[in-house]
């Protein structure tokens, strides 16, 4: 039990260690890595002493004192035959035992369970190396067709707007678009294919019925 425990703290702190040194970018992310090999460097060296305790005990099982430390024999005593059998040795209770093994067990799980929080807390990368997930500076970075990044927190002067009114009978078309504030723009569609704008701060209906005698312009004159 004890050297399963302390092969698995061996394997996850050196996957650790090595994901996070094959992944590190610059000297800081670097050097955070090679603070997991001294972790695993003492999980390795208490599986060997288990190993050379085991060893040991086993050896020393099969060790004889020489004959000339043997003390002499003394002449057996004639006994009557018994059926009963004489046991000598310590008593361990059970629970002794198992209290032992249990404790063992929460303090090796909780040096590596605290070695991964504490990689979790000064990197991402942890997420890519147990979830499949791709590591990054943990924001969802937006491209446009150019491949420049887009802010999505960005506001846009249309943000808001909702669609009122639609005139697409004939050419130029208009649509009007209305902010819960009262302000509003219309857009003018023209038979060449552009679109201009006019926009207003409130009296939307008035600037609807009197949308074909508007002054519309370009969208960055407008909402510039």
């Amino acid at each position: 039990m004890k050297r399963t425990i302390l092969s698995y703290n061996l394997a996850i702190t050196l996957l650790l260690g090595l994901t996070s040194l094959f992944n590190a970018s610059n000297s800081s992310e670097i050097l955070f890595a090679l603070l997991f090999f001294p972790l695993a460097f003492y999980f390795a060296w208490l599986l060997a002493e288990s190993f050379r305790r085991s060893s040991f005990n086993r050896s020393s099982l099969n060790i004889q004192p020489p004959p000339a430390l043997l003390p002499a024999k003394k002449p057996l005593k004639t006994k009557k035959p018994s059926s009963e059998k004489i046991y000598s040795g310590e008593i361990v209770s059970p629970l002794e035992v198992k209290d032992i093994n249990r404790r063992l067990f929460l303090k090796l799980i909780g040096s590596a369970g605290l070695s991964v929080f504490i990689f979790s807390l000064f990197t991402k990368k942890a997420q890519a190396a147990f979830f499949g997930s791709v590591p990054g500076p943990g924001t969802v970075a937006l491209k446009d067709i150019s491949g420049t990044k887009i802010d999505p927190a960005k506001h846009h002067p249309t943000d808001g707007y909702e669609v009122s009114d639609l005139d697409d009978a004939a050419l130029p078309s208009y649509y009007g678009f209305v902010h819960k504030t009262g302000a509003w723009y219309i857009m003018e569609e023209t038979s060449g294919g552009t679109y201009r704008y006019s926009k207003g701060s409130s009296l939307y209906s008035t600037g609807w019925t009197g949308r074909a005698g508007l002054e519309y312009g370009y969208f960055d004159d407008i909402f510039g």
